[in-house]
């Protein structure tokens, strides 16, 4: 195991165990209580993959072990974050919907006509969707595809560069909480003819319900994704492409997707193109600082025989 590999995996256990003890203080100090109950099946199925990499460990099967502590770590950071999201968007902060249209016109980017021009190709509406609908998908399949692959070290860099947009995406939204892109421009879902605009929907009982109310209870099965800026879609789709690259099999196909993902948040997503952008400008810095702290190449090429240039410990 390399160096670079061991840092990460420390980073990644003390990540979660101390945003999961700041995030349960939080909770403490809001009016935001947890549905235990909706988390026991979560909890049941983090606690097999931590049991599953402790025995691989001890019976030698690495790549397995590494797998499954990989996905352990997704599945808790992916719980940590989408209650960040709510932390913060229970503070009732004023909506910044005007601000990011502001933006988007200076930057001369008309998102009702590109809405409608994606709506008129319904192949590409239909790309875009699935492309949008991939994004938890991509976040279990590709750190166990770059451990088979023999790039372990990018697939920890991977979870620990998304938990960070998470954090930080949840951090700005104190700021900047928006209805979206589809609510404000007023765009009835019935007047799309091959756009899904479920997505661009889907949140809003839950946003308006977590601000509004002076009692939540927060329910994983009821949990949607409720920030608008940064987008988070936007962020992962850059933090995959990006980690993806160094392996020639998975470069191309994970680029178009993800290109496909960060676009489609403009037309599915209900995000503004600020939103998108700046999504991608968290991600350049979660990986930047992912890739500094563990000191793993940000380029590094594989091998069918693994990786090369690997430094050993």
């Amino acid at each position: 195991m390399t160096r670079e590999l061991k840092v990460l995996r420390m980073q990644m256990l003390f990540g979660v165990l101390a945003s999961g003890a700041l995030i349960m203080v939080m909770l403490q100090a809001s009016k935001i209580t947890l549905d235990w109950g909706s988390l026991l099946s979560p909890a049941g199925s983090l606690a097999l993959l931590v049991f599953a990499a402790i025995v691989c460990r001890r019976r030698g099967f690495e790549k397995s072990s590494l797998i499954m502590e990989v996905l352990a770590g997704g599945v808790a950071f992916s719980i940590l974050v989408l209650l960040s999201t709510y932390l913060v968007i229970s503070l009732n902060t004023p909506t910044a919907d005007a601000s990011l249209i502001a933006l988007d016109q200076w930057m001369g980017f008309d998102g009702v006509a590109f809405i409608r021009l994606v709506d008129g190709m319904p192949w590409l509406s239909w790309a875009l969707m699935h492309a949008y609908a991939s994004f938890a998908f991509q976040l279990l399949l590709l750190p166990m595809l770059l451990i088979l692959f023999g790039q372990p070290s990018r697939a920890f860099v991977l979870v620990l560069a998304y938990a960070a947009v998470g954090y930080i995406a949840s951090v700005v939204s104190i700021w900047f909480p928006a209805l979206g892109s589809h609510v404000v421009y007023g765009i009835d879902p019935s007047s799309l003819s091959s756009i899904n605009a479920h997505f661009g929907h889907a949140f809003l009982s839950e946003f308006h319900a977590v601000r509004e109310q002076s009692e939540f209870v927060f329910s994983l099965d009821a949990a949607q994704g409720i920030l608008t800026f940064p987008s988070v879609h936007a962020a992962v789709a850059l933090i995959c492409a990006v980690c993806a690259f160094s392996v020639p099999l998975l470069r191309y196909p994970f680029l178009a997707l993800n290109i496909l993902m960060a676009a489609s948040t403009l037309t599915h997503g209900g995000h503004y193109i600020v939103d998108t952008l700046a999504g991608m400008g968290v991600a350049a810095l979660a990986l930047y600082c992912a890739f500094a702290l563990s000191r793993v190449p940000a380029y590094q090429g594989v091998a069918w025989a693994g990786v090369r240039g690997e430094r050993r410990a």
